[in-house]
């Protein structure tokens, strides 16, 4: 009697081993599983990003003045190059400019577009009152959008095709003088890059085209 039950004692004590083993490698193997599948997400590349449509809504955004929808397509800093002059904003310090920029009402028009070397590389033309006063047309610019982490890291002007350097200079050159001899209270608007010396801008050359 006391044999058959420290027999079924062994065996009951063999079973709960055998139990606790296996649970025990069935823990460590779900884990090694969850490690591995964590390990192999964190290796798989992101979808790429399409640029051009993020370059798109860039310029859509520029056309309705939208500056968080503008500053939400940057990664970060707002790089900006004109040939050979760089400019890095915060977002913050994007604003002044934006908001000098949008007070014109600037309409922006894609005229090619294509991706090239992970970058897009585009023609863009731009007009607003105070463009189409100084050039006599809009300005077209060559353009390359960069990107980073799905993002716009940067937007360089390569190149201007249209640009009537010498009409522009001229105009500029005779708003200032006039303004300085009939407006005085205008003068110091073609530098003063905030919403206010935008105002001023428009109002030099509303009353520069209405004289005499």
């Amino acid at each position: 009697m006391d044999n058959a039950k420290n027999n079924e004692l062994k065996m009951n004590q063999r079973h709960n081993i055998r139990t606790f083993a296996v649970h025990r490698t069935m823990k460590k193997t779900l884990f090694i599983v969850i490690i591995c599948l964590l390990g192999i997400s964190c290796r798989q590349p992101k979808t790429d990003v399409n640029k051009m449509e993020v370059t798109k809504n860039y310029i859509k955004a520029l056309n309705t003045s939208d500056y968080d929808a503008i500053i939400g397509l940057f990664k970060d800093s707002i790089r900006m190059k004109e040939i050979v002059y760089s400019s890095v904003f915060s977002k913050d310090e994007y604003y002044q400019l934006f908001q000098w920029d949008s007070t014109f009402s600037p309409t922006y028009k894609i005229l090619e577009i294509k991706e090239e070397n992970d970058a897009i590389r585009m023609t863009v033309s731009k007009e607003c009152p105070r463009i189409l006063f100084l050039n006599e047309e809009p300005n077209v610019t060559d353009e390359t959008v960069k990107f980073e982490d799905g993002k716009i890291k940067s937007i360089e002007i390569t190149k201007y095709v249209v640009l009537n350097e010498k009409v522009w200079e001229r105009n500029r050159t005779q708003l200032v003088e006039w303004i300085e001899t009939h407006h005085p209270e205008l003068d110091g608007f073609l530098y003063d890059q905030t919403k206010k010396g935008a105002i001023k801008y428009l109002e030099a050359i509303k009353r520069y085209q209405a004289r005499q």
